[in-house]
């Protein structure tokens, strides 16, 4: 099973990779991505590995191991203009002659829709749950990119987030899920190379 969270924002570029390398740095790990990610959409598209080191592990199988994780991103151009007449329901070719007006329809709340005006890019970070520590990065790393850029997240377009202590969110979120495992339940790969 596949979920996937996406950050609307103006732009992405590779001098943001070390602000998020930073501010992942922040929450209990010693963390590196892989040395050819650029935040290019037509470069970095498919799966983003991240090499880490939990620094306050639960399980001591953990303990001052090499771990290998990490997310598909896709990143794509956006127009919210575009994205709601996409949702538009057609028109039969009678509605047509009737001169049926296409209905509009919302992509979000007027407040999300008014955030999301200016944003030209989307960010996809999809993960499965087969990764024990997927969800970790794919959700601080998307929170983070959130913070930097003031821009609008979404879980599967339904939950929007408001970016008010969205990566201290994230990182509550995700520090209360992996304590859920036991050590048999602990999916994970050591890390051998990029």
């Amino acid at each position: 099973m596949s979920l996937a969270i996406k950050v609307y924002c103006k732009e992405v570029s590779k001098d943001m990779i070390p602000k998020i390398m930073k501010r992942l740095n922040d929450f209990d790990m010693v963390v590196s991505v892989h040395p050819d990610f650029k935040f290019d959409a037509d470069e970095d598209s498919g799966f983003l590995p991240f090499k880490f080191r939990l620094t306050k592990p639960k399980l001591d199988i953990l303990k001052d191991k090499e771990i290998k994780s990490g997310f598909e991103l896709y990143i794509d151009e956006f127009n919210l203009q575009v994205e709601k007449e996409n949702l538009k329901p057609k028109l039969s070719f009678f509605d047509k002659l009737r001169g049926k007006k296409q209905e509009e329809v919302p992509y979000a709340t007027p407040e999300i829709e008014a955030r999301l005006k200016d944003c030209k890019v989307a960010v996809s970070f999809v993960w499965h749950a087969s990764d024990s520590f997927a969800l970790r990065f794919a959700s601080l790393t998307s929170a983070i990119l959130t913070e930097l850029t003031n821009g609008v997240c979404s879980y599967e377009d339904e939950t929007w987030y408001e970016n008010n202590n969205i990566v201290d969110n994230a990182f509550k979120e995700v520090t209360e899920y992996e304590q859920t495992f036991t050590q048999e339940e602990l999916d994970y790969m050591e890390f051998d190379e990029w």
